[in-house]
């Protein structure tokens, strides 16, 4: 498959190529004339090529797992040792990968709270104790 996809991309990009010098030369002849229609096919038969192309040149698309995914990292935990993402930062949770988002104590209530984020459950319990004192601080 990659084959046909590379040799799709070339013809495509031929076909493009192609087109838009002719657009280019049509344009810099008559200025006020209409495109034909050849280059008007042209320029739609290269995009549909290169399209395909695309389509047969690409990786096939990995399954969407995320209940296997969360149920093994709750059994048998994430090993962060020695372990980075892929915009270079060390994975530092233990367990969940996501226990720092601190949502709701994180997947199996670890989470660490969120830093720099608005609690809204910790401004009603002040809010409901600034009630009971009357309103003064």
């Amino acid at each position: 498959m990659p084959l046909i996809g590379a040799t799709l991309n070339t013809m495509g990009l031929m076909f493009l190529t192609h087109a838009v010098y002719s657009t280019y030369e049509h344009t810099a002849t008559f200025p006020s004339a209409p495109l034909p229609l050849d280059i008007t096919i042209e320029l739609l038969f290269s995009t549909l090529v290169l399209s395909a192309g695309i389509v047969f040149s690409s990786p096939s698309l990995k399954p969407i797992q995320w209940a296997k995914w969360a149920g093994k990292i709750e059994r048998e935990g994430w090993q962060s040792e020695g372990r980075w993402t892929r915009e270079g930062e060390e994975v530092l949770s233990d367990g969940d990968p996501y226990a720092f988002l601190g949502l709701d104590g994180g997947i199996g209530g670890k989470g660490e709270g969120r830093r720099g984020f608005w609690d809204v459950r910790v401004k009603r319990k002040e809010y409901a104790e600034w009630v009971k004192t009357g309103g003064h601080s």
